[in-house]
This record gives structure tokens, sequence and C-alpha cells, in this order.
């Protein structure tokens, strides 16, 4: 049933990324709330959700990136599964930081991919870095509520298993 779930949230965020986020872009550039809601989750989760969270989004951002398929979904891998180590270090109650964590992720993943295209010799906008950064953090800042919510429903919690 968790799985479900996050497979439909995931989905649904993926088509608002593809059809409702771009009238928000600035220089061409725009951020994914699938990939906030990926980041967050696996900052608040275990090794488990950062696993699942990279593959499932990682999957559905490659299949609208039209030039090395696999690229999001490796980067996502890395980037949620440090997310998730972080994540673990931290209290509980520390909201700012969870933002704040996503939105660093967010721009590391940014300059990763801008230079990556760069490097194989695609077009890349260079304005793509911040702004990525600063929709994410709005992104996130507006969807940490929702996603701590979530985590608190009772299919959603992982159980102890002795």
């Amino acid at each position: 049933m968790r799985l479900a779930i996050l497979s439909l949230i995931s989905l649904l965020l993926s088509m608002l990324d593809m059809t409702l986020v771009p009238f928000f872009s600035s220089w061409g550039a725009y951020g994914s709330l699938l990939f906030t809601f990926g980041a967050i989750f696996s900052v608040q989760g275990d090794y488990d959700d950062a696993f699942l969270m990279a593959i499932l989004t990682g999957f559905l951002q490659d299949i609208f990136f039209p030039y090395a398929f696999g690229m999001n979904m490796l980067l996502n891998l890395f980037l949620f599964l440090g997310l998730s180590k972080i994540g673990t270090t931290l209290k509980e109650g520390r909201h700012a930081a969870e933002v704040l964590f996503s939105t660093g992720g967010a721009l590391l993943k940014s300059l990763v991919m801008f230079s990556l295209l760069t490097l194989f010799g695609f077009g890349a906008n260079s304005y793509s870095i911040p702004v990525t950064g600063i929709h994410t953090l709005i992104f996130a800042l507006l969807m940490h509520g929702s996603i701590v919510s979530l985590r608190r429903v009772p299919y959603m919690k992982k159980e102890w298993k002795f």
C-alpha cells in the first residue's frame, strides 16, 4: 500500500512538473516538484526510503530527459542517499534544516547536470542553477508540512518487526 501511494503521488507530481510548473519558469529554467518531494521524503526517512524515492523519481524524470537516460536516476540515488544520511543525524523537528538540505541537493544536482551537459557538448543554460535552487526552496517550503503529515499516516509508517 505504501509503495502504491508513493508511486501515485510521484506520478501526479511528475505530471504537474511537465504541465503546470513550466508556466513559472524564469530564463527558461524551473524547479521540480518531484525532486523536491523525493528529497524531503529522503531526509525524513531511512536508506530504504531514499533508495525507493531515487529510483522512482529518477525514472520519472528520465522519461522526459532527451539526452542521457539514467542520468537523473543516478544523480538522485547519490543525492537521496546522502540526504538520508544527513537526515538520520538531524534532531526531530528541524524543519528548516530539512528544507535547506533539499534545496542544497537541488543546487548540487543542477550544477552537476549543467557540467555534464556542457562536457558532452549539449547546450545548457547557466541561469538554471540559481533559478532551480530558488524554485526548489519555494516548493520545499510549501510542501514540507504536507510531507510531514503524510509520514504520520498509519499506512505510511514503517513498523518495527522483531
